[in-house]
């Protein structure tokens, strides 16, 4: 009987020593807990801004060197601390600077300007343009096409500064049927073509936040300041019917119109990263500025047009666009 207590204590303790040696074993090792709550047991060598390294046995006994990105750790323990006998440390994220800090983006698309034509349109009226015709041109000539570029530093994880560019062009070319003889039904054609440009450029501020654990979809917004300039260029087609100076002879009539203001951007995109240096994605834009005077010139003469507060130009335009980012 007293041998079989004997026995069953022996076991106990057996039992109790091989339980308690491979958590010892385990104790002594630290410990990095990802994002997807895997748990790698390591030694961790260093901890950076960008990332922990740490070293792992092989089957072998061979020590190998590896390394995690923070911005795929969610915490991580050190068994071996001079103030801590167990210390964890959790990953704050606010403050983690990014395993790519610096973005680069390319974007292209569409682009729609929002003021109303009414005053352009009247003008053309007043030529003796039908008023189908000239709702039409400026219906054509406010779409066009957008494309440009920014770049931006990630101080943090979701908070960056840096610069933007994107430039707006349109164009349209027509022939109008236009009235030249008010008593009589008597018409001239007119060619009319005429493009414009609107440059963007100025610094940026970019917020970023992860909608997975992941990290392969974002949402990034961008907020901007900066200088416009515009560009106008309105061109009759010489071999057709040309408008008669007060002299009665024939006059082309190119104008080019340029004019600089200040103006703001504002940017929301949704991203998807296939890898983790490169996403794409769509985004949309609104730019607003308005002109208050602009440059005139013809073949002949410069002038400068100090507009009337009621007929200050708007360049207000939303953008449509697909867009590439490169992570660094």
């Amino acid at each position: 009987m007293e041998t079989t207590d004997l026995q069953k204590r022996i076991k106990k303790i057996v039992i109790g020593i091989l339980i308690f040696i491979p958590l010892q074993i385990a104790s002594g090792q630290d410990k990095i807990i990802t994002i997807q709550q895997d748990t790698i047991h390591c030694r961790i060598v260093s901890v950076s801004p960008a990332h922990i390294q740490y070293e792992q046995k092989t089957k072998d006994g061979y020590r190998v060197g590896k390394y995690i990105p923070v911005e795929q750790v969610s915490e991580y323990l050190r068994s071996t601390s001079s103030s801590e006998s167990n210390p964890k440390y959790s990953i704050d994220r606010q403050r983690t600077k990014p395993a790519h800090p610096w973005l680069i983006g390319i974007y292209a698309g569409g682009g729609s300007l929002l003021a109303s034509t009414a005053n352009d349109e009247k003008d053309m009226i007043d030529m003796g343009i039908s008023k189908s015709q000239a709702v039409d041109y400026n219906k054509k000539l406010k779409h066009g096409w957008s494309i440009g570029g920014d770049i931006h530093y990630m101080f943090s994880d979701d908070f960056g500064l840096g610069a933007k560019y994107s430039l707006f062009a349109s164009s349209v070319q027509k022939d109008f049927a236009i009235a030249v003889n008010s008593m009589l039904p008597e018409f001239a054609c007119v060619g009319m073509k005429e493009i414009q440009y609107i440059h963007y450029a100025g610094p940026s501020a970019i917020f970023r936040q992860w909608l997975d654990e992941n990290h392969r979809f974002q949402l990034t917004e961008t907020l901007s300041a900066g200088y416009v300039h515009y560009r106008d260029e309105t061109r009759m087609d010489p071999n057709q019917y040309t408008f008669l100076d007060i002299y009665g002879t024939a006059a082309i009539y190119n104008i080019l119109t340029e004019s600089n203001t200040w103006g703001a951007n504002v940017g929301f995109s949704a991203d998807y990263f296939p890898v983790s240096w490169l996403s794409v994605g769509v985004s949309a834009g609104f730019m607003y500025a308005r002109l208050t005077k602009a440059d005139v010139s013809t073949k002949e003469t410069t002038q400068t047009v100090k507009l009337d507060k009621e007929d200050y130009q708007s360049l207000a335009r939303l953008d449509y666009l697909f867009q590439i980012r490169f992570h660094f």
